[in-house]
């Protein structure tokens, strides 16, 4: 776990350095600027360009991840591995692209059904092409950011997509506060601004000298392509199903519902997205350490990593949600908003928080079965539960709207997460629960009591520092006496004792 601690509390302290940035955007800019039809709108594409290029990219990513350990030379040529694999992934976004111009008929009609609220999305066909390039500069970016982490470098890509991207979008939306452009000219330099972070990226791969950009003609030879191959397109179903479930409530509420709906979902929805950022952070570095866990047939390493990652996914992600809620009544005083902020709406937040808080919870039990010999049962799973998730959104959506979309997707999330650690349990025997997961629900509630009942503050501001001040100082002083997470407890005594040598 040194590796994974190290880069995790790096990569922790900037993906919620973005956090901030992103709730700067989402709660006190974009409501402020655009209406409810133009987030959604944003919503709608960025959605709908991750699941393109994650399709076109062939599964190259996670190719990248389980078989570079196998191809890896100390000569940086690594057998040609790299070149192979990007081709691969050019090759798949050609064809995807194909497709995509081929299908815009079908396609846009999906968004302009006449016999439903007239044209309901009609920035979609406008900008259908736009989706060209920003897709292929976020499958740029993945490919990179992929080839950083097999090598342990993670802490930069996420700088460039979780701080500088969003610091970007924030200079757009101040841009259109000030008039100096409007939402289609921020439509079109955010996309730009996509292709700028790869570029950088791109800089920073070249410069750690891992990688040689000379071609290996034999090395290409020993790649055992079929069986690569064949990886890449059972992990590209699995991880672009798994992407659907992810986004397919964005796309059938502004199919069914229209825009001005999905953007007030997207909008909670991208708020309670916070409870996820310890996973994220901590995925950057544990995904390579469990493929090379199973190429070492280190199975012990791989649950210790396995249960540490659950638990403190789980104390982390239950603080943000709880952090949250006890704050609703703030969050909407800075909105101001009615569109965005009317308190029925809440009840999005809470549903998709607990399907964050699931998911979470549940750790790397996918990472771990993609990257075992086992990995096609993910792609058997995801394809199930896709069914489910869009069989049951079809259902709900036209009676509750958001609602349903929310519920849909919490459900679809307990169903594969109670999946694969049942299958883990059974097959690898491992699972990461113990009883200080129960520890940490009771903790949840009597923090949560100890925020929510607390006297209200005058001013706005003052009101968010204390009410989450009392809501963290009686989470993490219980946390930390009751040992939750030794990882946790040792760099909160490392910091102190730190800051002890500090002041004396």
């Amino acid at each position: 776990m040194g590796i994974v601690k190290k880069d995790a509390y790096k990569n922790t302290i900037v993906s919620y350095g973005g956090m901030v940035i992103a709730y700067i955007n989402t709660v006190m800019l974009f409501p402020f600027f655009v209406n409810t039809a133009q987030y959604g709108f944003y919503t709608l594409i960025t959605s709908i360009a991750v699941l393109y290029s994650l399709i076109a990219s062939m599964g190259v990513p996670s190719i990248l991840a389980k078989y570079y350990p196998f191809y890896r030379t100390d000569d940086k040529k690594h057998n040609g591995f790299m070149h192979w694999s990007a081709g691969l992934a050019l090759g798949g976004f050609f064809v995807a692209t194909l497709v995509y111009i081929i299908l815009k008929p079908q396609i846009t009609a999906l968004y302009t059904d006449p016999a439903s609220q007239g044209t309901k999305v009609p920035l979609f066909v406008a900008y259908y092409y736009y989706l060209i390039p920003l897709s292929f500069f976020v499958l740029s970016f993945n490919y990179l950011e992929m080839s950083g982490r097999i090598i342990y470098k993670t802490i930069y890509s996420n700088f460039l997509q979780n701080v500088l991207l969003r610091l970007i979008t924030t200079g757009l939306l101040l841009m259109i506060a000030a008039k100096w452009i409007n939402f289609e000219d921020f439509i079109f330099l955010y996309i730009g601004s996509n292709g700028v972070i790869s570029l950088l990226l791109l800089i920073s791969i070249i410069s750690t000298r891992n990688f040689s950009y000379k071609l290996d003609n034999n090395g290409l030879k020993i790649i055992k392509k079929r069986e690569v191959l064949g990886f890449g397109v059972f992990t590209l179903v699995s991880s672009a199903i798994y992407v659907l479930l992810q986004k397919v409530d964005t796309l059938m509420l502004s199919s069914m519902a229209g825009d001005g709906i999905q953007g007030v979902y997207s909008w909670y929805f991208n708020i309670a997205v916070v409870i996820s950022v310890p996973a994220q952070a901590l995925s950057r570095t544990t995904y390579a350490i469990v493929a090379d866990a199973w190429k070492a047939n280190n199975r012990n390493n791989i649950i210790e990593v396995y249960y540490k990652t659950s638990i403190i996914q789980m104390v982390v992600g239950c603080l943000l949600f709880i952090g949250i809620i006890v704050n609703r009544e703030n969050l909407y005083a800075i909105a101001r908003n009615k569109e965005f902020t009317d308190p029925k709406y809440f009840s999005l937040f809470l549903i998709i928080g607990l399907g964050f808080l699931v998911d979470i919870t549940g750790g790397l039990n996918t990472y771990i079965i993609t990257t075992s010999h086992k990995y096609r049962l993910v792609t058997i799973l995801t394809i199930f539960a896709a069914i489910f998730c869009i069989g049951l959104n079809y259902i709900l959506i036209p009676k509750y709207y958001g609602l349903g979309a929310a519920i849909s997707y919490l459900l679809t999330t307990i169903g594969i997460n109670i999946s694969t650690w049942f299958y883990l349990k059974y097959r690898f025997k491992m699972q990461p629960f113990s009883y200080k997961h129960l520890l940490v629900i009771v903790i949840t509630i009597v923090s949560w009591a100890a925020g929510q009942y607390f006297w209200r503050m005058p001013n706005v501001f003052l009101d968010i520092v204390i009410r989450s001040g009392i809501t963290t100082l009686c989470y993490g002083l219980l946390a930390y006496y009751l040992k939750i997470s030794a990882d946790i407890n040792d760099k909160v005594d490392a910091t102190l004792k730190k800051m002890f040598q500090y002041i004396k």
